[in-house]
């Protein structure tokens, strides 16, 4: 009886090593990360815009922008009470949620809640005269974050955590054009550069460059406007 012959270890190997290097390739090139965050970021401007038509048929209606506690759900974690603060995050999911059915079936969540968040930001808890909203765009080279002014870091000073968002059409998104900015987020932008001296050095002798200088820190890091 003729015997069938086996696969020697060897040849497992080669097999083995041939599938992970063919998934790597396949992973360069479709990039599924890169693809779900491109999604994410897509549904994140897609829902402000919406929200910000929303809230411009809210005003006409009432002559008043929501109050956070039309909108916003309490949260424990941050602190923002809806009904005495003027910030609060917006999730229609979240327990205690409000929801303006007559304006929008529901509220809408960031999507990757609650690990981030629609933050809703507004003059006056009674009858705000304007508003802000600010999300994090995942992908940190979207032209729509320097379009929208926040290349720095946009949102409630100190922090300029954010990097997008809408407003209604008397007021801007408050971002950081203070020279100083956190290293965390200078240190990660691809067209950062660590220059050899102070601010003033950078200034004189990088003239096309905005700089930024970390507190306490005499290096600069210059970034190409």
């Amino acid at each position: 009886m003729k015997m069938k012959k086996a696969f020697t270890l060897m040849e497992l190997l080669i097999v083995i090593a041939l599938l992970v290097a063919l998934a790597i390739i396949v992973l360069i090139t479709l990039n599924p990360w890169g693809q779900l965050n491109k999604s994410r970021d897509s549904k994140r401007k897609t829902e402000l815009t919406q929200l910000s038509k929303v809230f411009e048929d809210f005003y006409n209606d009432k002559q008043c922008y929501p109050r956070p506690q039309d909108v916003c759900y309490p949260s424990t974690e941050s602190g923002y009470n809806p009904l005495s603060d003027t910030k609060c995050y917006l999730c229609g999911n979240a327990s205690g949620s409000p929801q303006i059915t007559s304006y929008l079936p529901y509220l809408p969540c960031d999507p990757q809640h609650p690990a981030k968040k629609y933050l809703y930001q507004a003059d006056d808890i009674g009858c705000p005269s304007w508003y802000r909203i600010y999300t994090v765009i995942s992908n940190q080279s979207d032209p729509a974050i320097a379009q929208v002014g926040c290349s720095a870091g946009c949102g409630p000073s100190p922090d300029f955590s954010y990097n997008y968002g809408v407003t209604s059409p008397n007021i801007g998104l408050e971002a950081n054009n203070n020279l100083c900015s956190l290293a965390s987020r200078i240190y990660t932008n691809p067209n950062c550069q660590i220059c050899d001296g102070s601010y003033d050095f950078c200034k004189t002798n990088l003239p096309d460059k905005v700089f930024y200088t970390d507190p306490g820190v005499c290096e600069a890091a210059c970034i190409k406007d």
